[in-house]
């Protein structure tokens, strides 16, 4: 796998990748969750390439970020990984049809040539982006070696130099271009001085419970990051200003979404509720954590139900 993106980065191929975490290392848990392979999935491969990594919480998420997540991998010309847990990937839901906009859709090709007699598929644009044409429709030359705008195999130190600032402007330019407030999901109320930090399958039971939390007297804001390449930097330390409790949740021992959070904006969780069995979070052992964590201070509480 790793290989293989690698090259797709180096030849600026909109593969998508649906990435279905489970328990691991090794075999793991083959038959459980988890939320380990984050960092994986934000680095895996040799050399520095653009990315894109989405990562959506519910079935109905999972069936717009496909549509958004392949648009994104042609307009951009670039890997895409969309990430799907084990816990949503073996589960099913009843969801409306109606509410997922399929009518209204729209597939996004990006920057197509129309001139092909001098087809440059590695042309050099201010966007990073160059035009490009369908297979079979001229001759193209893909290899894994660097390569100059016609994709023969070019070593300079010049061509290296401007192919590889080429391809890292595309994140750039994907990260002026896309909505921060696509990249997140916020629920809750943005005036708690408590914020939720999770992203993936934990956001379902979290927005279920804000209510109940409610009515127990604790006021709750919740952040569900869902794109973390490129992150919703700005918007996430708007966001955040001002709060007194951060509090991360995820199914890995690391917190790695909240390890993102800190490397884009040097901001820190102050405390974490965490889950490693490969069971999803339950509804009631979530409430309990939350009630630990801001009645009782507890730095970190590990989550341990499901059978």
């Amino acid at each position: 796998m790793s290989e293989g993106i690698s090259w797709a980065g180096m030849n600026e191929v909109p593969v998508l990748i649906s990435y279905y975490m489970r328990g691991a290392p090794a075999t793991g848990l083959p038959t459980r969750s988890g939320q380990a392979d984050l960092k994986f999935a934000l680095n895996a491969g040799h050399g520095e390439f653009p990315r894109m990594v989405i990562a959506s919480g519910s079935h109905k998420e999972i069936i717009g970020d496909a549509i958004l997540a392949l648009n994104i991998a042609e307009r951009y010309q670039t890997p895409t990984i969309h990430i799907i847990e084990k816990t949503l990937a073996n589960a099913y839901s009843i969801v409306d049809v109606g509410e997922l906009g399929l009518d209204t859709a729209k597939i996004e090709r990006g920057k197509l040539e129309k001139d092909l007699s001098d087809y440059k598929r590695f042309k050099i644009s201010e966007d990073g982006i160059s035009p490009r044409a369908f297979l079979g429709q001229t001759r193209v030359f893909y290899t894994g070696d660097e390569h100059n705008a016609y994709g023969h195999i070019d070593e300079s130190v010049t061509n290296r130099t401007d192919m590889y600032k080429k391809r890292l402007k595309k994140l750039e330019t994907a990260d002026n271009e896309i909505p921060q407030e696509l990249r997140l999901k916020q629920f809750g109320d943005p005036a708690a001085d408590a914020v939720i930090l999770t992203w993936g399958s934990p956001s379902g039971v979290i927005e279920d419970t804000i209510e109940d939390l409610k009515k127990s007297g604790i006021s709750i804001f919740a952040i569900q990051v869902k794109m973390f390449n490129p992150y919703p930097k700005a918007l996430m330390q708007k966001l955040l200003a001002g709060k007194k409790q951060i509090i991360a949740i995820e199914n890995n021992y690391n917190a790695q979404g909240a390890e993102v959070l800190t490397e884009k904006t040097g901001i820190m969780p102050t405390n974490y509720i965490l889950k490693l069995n490969g069971r999803p979070i339950m509804r009631e052992e979530f409430i309990d954590a939350m009630k630990a964590v801001l009645q009782k201070g507890e730095k970190t509480v590990i989550l341990n139900g499901g059978a």
